[in-house]
């Protein structure tokens, strides 16, 4: 197939675009695909050269999206940006032969207006599939009942709209609608009556899964990417100071990367000894070595935010074979009960922080022989192979594979 991935979150190291679709990249060159990517044009030299990709594509939407803009700034965005992006690819177009699949891996309203002009105007005669990914979505979860339910807003209008009006190329196979997680995808489809299709998210391992993992009177516990409030970065300094004052002697290492933010929240750490901050984006090459040296993965994402969506962390921690701790209730523990092996922590609850890492070290070796038989599985399961056979396999009932 010939394939074309269009992100213009592609423009730096922030984020997961730039891992995410290098591995898509990778991995369908390998199945003897051909791939173009787009990306920002202000993308930087090693996004261009690493993936090889066009710059062509209007500035990143999601790197403007805590910019402190006001509200009706914020509206003006969306169809300046679908213009942008239809601007772009009618250009594109224009000159490029006609592809097999259009991928848009990260879809916002701002993006959906656009691709839905296109796919209802210019798009309408050719036998491309285009494929609108959803990883995150206007849709709330109340956090007792599990219920779901449209976010109040003039653009969350404008998304259910969108939706209905993509349902006949969706029905007919041309458009496939995609969540990488079950919880995501019975939502959206639920909510807009339209059928969206789960899709795994591909991580190519990057450690070898050993059995030797230990090393002599010492556990490494990581958190590594950027840190955010949704990510739980405040309750995992405050859970980790909690464990080292009620544990002082551990076998335990903490390695924590927060390169920006969190300077409060940091400073009970500061003279922490088995603290170790990594306050720079992973160079090249950087992570797969930090990955080889981590015996624990420190996962506490909020509820609130992690109900619906995937983490790239916890995917990479189980196709390496590599334990969690993690959020009760997330996907991410969902996902971990079936790929992998993990240790439940109580929502925003620092002190079951603390405890779930006391009881990660105390029982390192039956979770890390489980992590390690799952491992293949996992691997498997979140890979790029499985997401194409998805692709080719995909029916309006939202199956796959």
């Amino acid at each position: 197939m010939n394939w074309l991935i269009v992100e213009d979150a592609l423009r730096d190291r922030k984020g997961h675009w730039f891992e995410y679709v290098s591995t898509f990249r990778q991995g369908l060159k390998e199945l003897g695909d051909e791939v173009t990517v787009l990306a920002d044009r202000e993308a930087e030299a090693f996004v261009r050269e690493g993936l090889q990709s066009l710059p062509i594509l209007p500035s990143s939407i999601w790197h403007r999206m805590s910019d402190g803009a006001g509200r009706l700034a914020r509206y003006a965005r969306v169809p300046v940006h679908a213009w942008q992006t239809i601007r772009a690819m009618r250009r594109y177009f224009a000159t490029s032969p006609e592809h097999d699949v259009i991928f848009v891996p990260t879809v916002l309203v701002h993006h959906l207006l656009g691709w839905t002009w296109l796919i209802k105007r210019h798009l309408r005669h050719g036998k491309t599939r285009i494929i609108l990914f959803f990883p995150n979505a206007p849709i709330g979860c109340n956090l007792q009942s599990g219920a779901t339910d449209w976010m109040p807003s003039p653009t969350t209008q404008l998304f259910r709209r969108l939706l209905r009006w993509l349902a006949p190329e969706v029905k007919g196979g041309r458009v496939i609608l995609g969540a990488e997680t079950h919880p995501m995808r019975q939502a959206l489809s639920s909510l807009s009556g339209v059928p969206f299709t789960y899709f795994p998210h591909p991580v190519t391992p990057v450690t070898s899964v050993r059995a030797d993992r230990v090393l002599p009177g010492e556990t490494v516990m990581g958190s590594y990417g950027g840190a955010r409030y949704e990510k739980g970065n405040d309750i995992l300094y405050r859970g980790i100071a909690e464990f080292s004052g009620r544990y002082p002697d551990p076998r335990v290492r903490f390695v924590l990367q927060c390169v920006e933010g969190f300077i409060e929240e940091r400073r009970p750490l500061e003279n922490n000894a088995r603290v170790t901050w990594l306050t720079r984006y992973f160079g090249d090459g950087e992570y797969p070595k930090q990955l080889a040296h981590t015996h624990v993965m420190l996962l506490p994402y909020r509820l609130s935010s992690y109900r619906l969506r995937v983490s790239r962390v916890a995917v990479e921690a189980m196709v390496n074979g590599i334990p969690i701790v993690v959020t009760r209730g997330t996907t991410l523990a969902d996902q971990a009960a079936e790929f992998g092996a993990a240790i439940q922590c109580e929502d925003g609850n620092p002190h079951s922080v603390g405890e779930a890492i006391f009881e990660a070290e105390r029982n390192y070796g039956t979770l890390a022989a489980k992590a390690r038989a799952t491992a293949a599985r996992a691997q498997a399961h979140f890979s790029v192979k499985h997401f194409r056979d998805c692709v080719s396999s995909v029916s309006s009932s939202g199956s796959c594979g």
